[in-house]
């Protein structure tokens, strides 16, 4: 599916560490066909990761946003990426990469260019168990964002929403995680829609 400036990018992650499940891409499907939004999955795979991010933003959307599954209990709303891969556990290729920059020699950070803060808010108005995170971990979430943040012009809303590993009644059920993303999206397409009308 394309996408044309008016549509937002929703990308999820596939599945990874030998699991044949990745909570993310259960949302992302059911946001399929939806008006407006184009669906993504995303490889687990530092070596393919920023070809694919390049590939959205050559589409020109409105908005991307990129959910990832984590151990965390919650949703979480991210507000950084890290130019940094760090991790013990192999990507799909079998890379495992340690205290490696992403680029070498740019910024540290990056910060996702949402209201992290009003978004968790509004998220937990809606019943969901939501927080802010600082950053997307070391892993390929966070070597999203920041490819994302990097790549991304910065008048396109950028943002990142981790969602826990499992399925009710340890995790959160895939019905409130869907509203979560829905969420996140009308957030993002509200931010594009002000930054289109400042630079008009």
């Amino acid at each position: 599916m394309d996408a044309g400036a008016n549509r937002i990018i929703v990308a999820g992650f596939e599945p990874f560490g030998g699991r044949t499940r990745n909570r993310s891409l259960e949302i992302v499907r059911r946001l399929e066909g939806h008006p407006g939004i184009a669906t993504a999955v995303l490889p687990v795979d530092f070596s393919r990761l920023e070809a694919a991010i390049t590939g959205f933003a050559e589409r020109r959307p409105c908005a991307l946003l990129m959910i990832g599954e984590s151990s965390r209990s919650g949703v979480d709303v991210e507000q950084v990426g890290l130019n940094l891969i760090d991790t013990d556990r192999p990507d799909n290729a079998g890379h495992t990469l340690q205290s490696q920059p992403i680029h070498p020699g740019a910024p540290l950070a990056l910060q996702a260019n949402w209201d992290a803060h009003a978004l968790a808010g509004r998220l937990k108005a809606a019943g969901l168990p939501a927080a802010v995170s600082f950053h997307a971990g070391t892993y390929a979430c966070n070597a999203g964002l920041y490819l994302a943040l990097r790549h991304f012009p910065p008048e396109v809303p950028v943002g990142f929403m981790h969602v826990p590993k499992w399925r009710w009644p340890r995790g959160v059920r895939l019905a409130q995680l869907v509203r979560a993303a829905e969420l996140c999206v009308e957030a993002l397409l509200a931010k594009a829609h002000n930054a289109g009308r400042k630079n008009q």
